[in-house]
């Protein structure tokens, strides 16, 4: 920015440079939002002549922030759209946030489950000198704790490659 230009902010246009570095924002995450509409009016079909404004670069802050809280650009759409929708209510976008909060505690339970699988894993190997190695068996055959990550909605009871070990899968 020149800070000899008395063009105020809202009225001025920034090219692709400028705007990717004024919303801290990569230019993926800007191709993105050009694609789904969230960013309209940017012009020219020529990508380097595209000129952006002040409130593009606030939507694309929106969904770097949105982003970095989890949401998906499907959420990221569904937000900007109440964020533009002057007769929402509080109520529809505090149920998109505990609609997002949920979704994150599932995850971070699946996570954890995945982590105890590792550690059980894990204990299983000597982690000598030897090639034999428990973990690899477990993941070559897709058996026991593998398969639970194959759409099945409970883990698999044990296997014969868990059979007998201490670390039979673990249930949820």
């Amino acid at each position: 920015m020149n800070p000899c230009d008395n063009t105020p902010e809202a009225d001025r246009h920034f090219g692709i440079e400028a705007t990717l570095a004024h919303a801290g924002v990569s230019e993926r995450l800007l191709r993105q939002c050009e694609a789904r509409s969230l960013i309209e009016g940017a012009g020219h079909a020529d990508a380097s002549a595209r000129r952006y404004t002040s409130e593009h670069i606030s939507v694309l802050r929106f969904a770097r922030r949105a982003l970095a809280l989890g949401f998906g650009m499907d959420e990221i759409a569904t937000l900007l759209a109440l964020w533009r929708n002057e007769h929402r209510t509080s109520a529809e976008v505090k149920h998109v946030a505990l609609s997002q909060a949920e979704a994150l505690a599932s995850r971070i339970e699946d996570l954890q489950a995945t982590k105890r699988v590792l550690e059980r894993l894990a204990n299983l190997c000597r982690g000598d000198h030897q090639p034999a190695c428990p973990i690899l068996d477990e993941l070559l055959e897709l058996k026991g704790f593998a398969s639970q990550w194959h759409g099945e909605a409970k883990p698999p009871r044990a296997t014969a490659s868990a059979a007998g070990c201490r670390c039979a899968p673990a249930s949820r």
